[in-house]
């Protein structure tokens, strides 16, 4: 059974992007998964579908933080946020929690961490 969320995955690891995607498909949520923000972006219903998207901070051209604040100008509310990466510092982390982020996971990311920072964000909406 699909939920009715929506969850738009972005990183440029196609593996990730596809490891994300079957594992949140197998626990019920609708996926669309983007190589970089800049397709995001540019995907005519890919923000007003998404329920919760979960992007990487290192991407090519544009990088999570980048697509964070765009996401708060363009959107009203944006849809929550929840960072990943292979490459991040408690500095950093705490930046974008302090943004207003859902959560930031260091790779590899444990699946029922991840979940449960999901489901705890939808339930809020």
């Amino acid at each position: 059974m699909t939920l009715p969320w929506r969850i738009a995955i972005i990183d440029d690891e196609r593996s990730v992007r596809s490891g994300l995607s079957n594992l949140l498909q197998s626990d019920g949520y609708a996926t669309d998964t983007f190589d970089s923000a800049e397709v995001f972006l540019s995907h005519p219903t890919a923000l007003s579908n998404a329920s919760l998207v979960i992007t990487d901070i290192r991407l090519r051209g544009m990088n999570g933080l980048a697509l964070f604040e765009k996401l708060r100008l363009l959107a009203t509310p944006p849809p929550p946020i929840l960072f990943i990466s292979g490459h991040a510092d408690d500095t950093l982390q705490r930046y974008a929690l302090s943004l207003g982020a859902v959560a930031f996971l260091l790779k590899p990311i444990n699946a029922d961490v991840l979940l449960d920072h999901i489901q705890q964000a939808l339930a809020r909406r």
